[in-house]
Parts: C-alpha cells; sequence; structure tokens
C-alpha cells in the first residue's frame, strides 16, 4: 500500500511546477474578451467574441516562464456586432456552414523577456485557421501569471486575403469592408 502511495505521488510531481499552480489551464470565458475590428466605406466596426475555448501547458520557474503549448477555439457564429445583417454578411465570408470555427494553435515561443515577478513579454508564433485556410503568424504577448491562473494579452493585424477570405460588402456592394482587420484578446486561463 505504501509503494502504491509512493508511486501516486512521484506520477502526479511533473504536473505541478515549482509556484505550486496545476500546468494544464483552461479558458475561464467569464474573464475572457476577444474583440476584432476593422473599417468599411461607411464607418468603423466591431465584432465581439464569446465563447471562447483552449487549453494552455505552461511551467513557471523562479525567472523563466516556459509556454509549451496554447490551443484557442471561437465559433464563428459566437462573433458578434450587435448588427444580425453585419453579422450574417461575415458568417458567410467566414464560410460558417463549412468552417464552424476559427482555431490557433501555438507553434513556438521566442523572445522572452521578464518585465516583472509573474510578467512576461514574449513574441508567439502560431497557425491560425480560418475559413479553412491556415497560416503562420507572429503575435506579440503580454503574460501575467498569478495565483488564480493567467491572462495572456496582445494585438495583432492582419488581412483578410491572406486567408482568402472575401472581404463582407453590404447594400449590393456600395458599402464595403477593409481588407485590414485588428484583433485585440486578453484571455484568462485557470
Amino acid at each position: 500500500m505504501k509503494t502504491l502511495l509512493i508511486s501516486l505521488i512521484l506520477i502526479l510531481l511533473p504536473f505541478r511546477n515549482e509556484s505550486g499552480l496545476p500546468k494544464i489551464f483552461q479558458t475561464n470565458n467569464a474573464q475572457s474578451s476577444m474583440t476584432i475590428a476593422g473599417t468599411s466605406t461607411l464607418h468603423d466596426w466591431e465584432m465581439e467574441a464569446s465563447n471562447l475555448n483552449g487549453s494552455m501547458d505552461l511551467e513557471i520557474n523562479k525567472s523563466t516562464v516556459e509556454l509549451k503549448s496554447l490551443k484557442l477555439t471561437v465559433p464563428v457564429k459566437a462573433l458578434k456586432s450587435g448588427k444580425s445583417a453585419m453579422d450574417n454578411n461575415a458568417y458567410k465570408a467566414l464560410k460558417a456552414e463549412q468552417h464552424h470555427s476559427i482555431k490557433y494553435e501555438l507553434v513556438s515561443v521566442s523572445e522572452q523577456q521578464k518585465l516583472s515577478n509573474g510578467n512576461y513579454k514574449m513574441l508567439s508564433r502560431g497557425k491560425l485557421s480560418v475559413a479553412g485556410v491556415s497560416r503562420i503568424l507572429r503575435i506579440p504577448i503580454t503574460l501575467k501569471s498569478s495565483n488564480n491562473g493567467v491572462e495572456i494579452s496582445g494585438t495583432t493585424t492582419f488581412k483578410m486575403s491572406d486567408f482568402k477570405v472575401e472581404p463582407p460588402s453590404f447594400m449590393m456592394g456600395a458599402v464595403s469592408t477593409g481588407d485590414e482587420i485588428t484583433i485585440k484578446f486578453s484571455i484568462n486561463y485557470n
């Protein structure tokens, strides 16, 4: 019995880091936000993302943090502008019927800089999949750890056409959106 208990403890030890926090974190929707913003010939626009779903494998040491994996999925129809016509045009442009989700998966992290205790700045490199097309993006992020979990935040800008998404247009083409969009995010994991 004693041998079994010691074996279980030894098996479970690698799943904890020096701070005692679990290494595998899940998204906390209530404390996370993501905004997608762009322009059009009429006015600027913005969509909020809800139902963010993901996980992160993280090892926090005394002077460094090792982000081993990060995955995030956003259902296309969880993007809302507050205007149903705009939402429907966006879903059509994003091919929501064939590709239900936008997905991000971390490939690597570089240029890590410790800002303060538990706060780090780094450059992430990851695969973003939108409307069935995947591209590798470099996204600067800030990682803040606390006893309650980890927050990853950042901003990135890219063109919809990079993912073969035709910028939506309205009123028979009289109003069209710009090709460039900006994604601003603050994702909490615990």
